[in-house]
């Protein structure tokens, strides 16, 4: 029996060793999957049906001079006229992927300048896709939305926490709702998992979860404030990552930061944050002012960045973060079973 298994294995490595790398056929993929330039004042949309490119630069860029700044494409697929090659994008650009197996895909990228007073994209919450292969629902049209959520690691062990929620008619909301994970969650400390959406992309690290949050999206406006209109209700109890009942209540958090991140260096350019224990069971429509530069003395310890490096009102908008949740300290797995915190109507004031 052994000469046998040793003769098997033999003829199995011979006749893998006989098999060609294009046994299989070579791949026909030939998507951008993410295409930037400089001074991006958006994530581009991009349409992989119509394979057209849609982005926007600040006011002041010279689009006759733009360039294709950083681009992903599919596997063994190849992208020209290339990266850092000087384009007019005054008019729509023409790029073309190759597939591994020699077809093509041509892309029409067409570059708008921003207005002075930008919104940020579905800010009224209306518009949900289905992530490929997922079962919940994320903020947005399709895969190149500004907005993003933790449900991709809440549902390795629970269901999403981040869902639409029916105002009345067509109009929807963000509802985002803080889950008690039991005893699975505690196992790893993480028992509580409060919902949040934000500006900026969630890629899920199992090894190092609050890795997982990439905040901000490109942005270079100034707006003086933000509005927004919510609902709030605290649950109980009020447990931290290891399921300790904490005699601690619950608040909601909304906030708003503009950062210059040119250098390794993030500078905080803007603040504007509100946090509440308060209880709204009916739309209420807030205001929230823009502190430009150093926070006030006396300003709570939680809205200092990790850095403690401020810029001021001349420095340059690179970033945007908008950042919701249900439970203030989700970050550190803590929060109240069942906090609901319900958004719409999201505007920037200038």
């Amino acid at each position: 029996m052994k000469n046998k298994n040793i003769i098997l294995a033999s003829l199995l490595l011979a006749s893998y060793g006989c098999v060609k790398e294009d046994f299989f056929g070579k791949s026909d993929f030939k998507q951008i999957l993410y295409f930037s330039v400089p001074q991006q004042a958006s994530n581009a949309i991009i349409d992989n049906d119509s394979l057209i490119i849609r982005t926007t630069v600040s006011s002041g860029v010279d689009l006759a001079t733009l360039y294709a700044d950083s681009v992903k494409v599919s596997s063994y697929a190849t992208f020209s006229p290339g990266q850092k090659v000087i384009q007019d994008f005054s008019k729509p650009v023409s790029y073309t992927v190759t597939a591994e197996n020699g077809t093509t895909a041509v892309y029409k990228v067409i570059v708008s300048k921003e207005s002075e007073t930008p919104q940020l994209e579905n800010t009224g919450f209306d518009d949900w896709y289905t992530p490929d292969g997922k079962n919940y629902q994320e903020p947005g049209k399709n895969s190149s939305t500004i907005w993003a959520t933790g449900n991709a690691g809440v549902v390795t062990i629970g269901a999403a926490n981040v869902t639409p929620f029916n105002i009345s008619g067509s109009d929807l909301g963000a509802q985002m709702l803080t889950r008690d994970l039991g005893t699975l969650g505690q196992i790893g400390g993480q028992r509580m998992a409060a919902g949040s959406i934000f500006t900026g992309k969630f890629v899920l690290d199992i090894s190092n979860p609050l890795n997982s949050t990439k905040f901000g999206v490109p942005f270079t406006a100034k707006p003086k404030s933000f509005t927004i209109s919510y609902t709030y209700s605290p649950g109980t109890p009020y447990r931290n990552g290891s399921g300790q009942v904490l005699t601690k209540n619950d608040s909601c958090d909304i906030y708003l930061l503009l950062e210059n991140r040119e250098t390794a260096d993030v500078k905080r350019i803007a603040t504007g944050w509100f946090r509440s224990t308060e209880s709204i069971t009916q739309f209420k429509e807030i205001t929230i002012p823009l502190t430009y530069g150093p926070l006030p003395s006396g300003s709570p310890v939680y809205m200092y960045p990790v850095n403690n490096l401020f810029g001021n009102t001349g420095d340059k908008v690179t970033h945007i973060s908008f950042v919701a949740a249900s439970s203030a300290y989700g970050a550190q797995f803590e929060g109240g079973t069942n906090s609901t915190l319900i958004l719409n109507n999201l505007k920037l004031n200038y």
